[in-house]
């Protein structure tokens, strides 16, 4: 039976070298990103907190359909933002 050629014994075959390309050059983020990231995340913390005042939350309270934890949620979603805009900063 014949045998294949890289089970030969005592027979190197030449092996190609891989060559990985170099890195492509990242340009930085303009400056409006981290200042929009920072910004949206100060402006969750301060939404959540304002949701603990209770002159706010009285007077909230009687909007049709907004509940009695939409500064909670509303908060998360501007710090979900803030979140998302600064994983585009380089």
């Amino acid at each position: 039976m014949p045998e294949s050629k890289h089970r030969r014994k005592n027979k190197n075959r030449p092996r190609e070298r891989h060559v990985t390309p170099p890195p492509a050059a990242r340009k930085p983020s303009p400056d409006w990103v981290p200042r929009l990231g920072v910004g949206l995340l100060l402006a969750g913390v301060l939404v959540i907190i304002m949701g603990y005042i209770p002159a706010i939350t009285r007077a909230l309270a009687g909007l049709p359909g907004l509940g009695a934890n939409w500064t909670l949620v509303f908060g998360f979603v501007v710090l979900i933002a803030g979140f998302a805009v600064l994983t585009r900063w380089e």
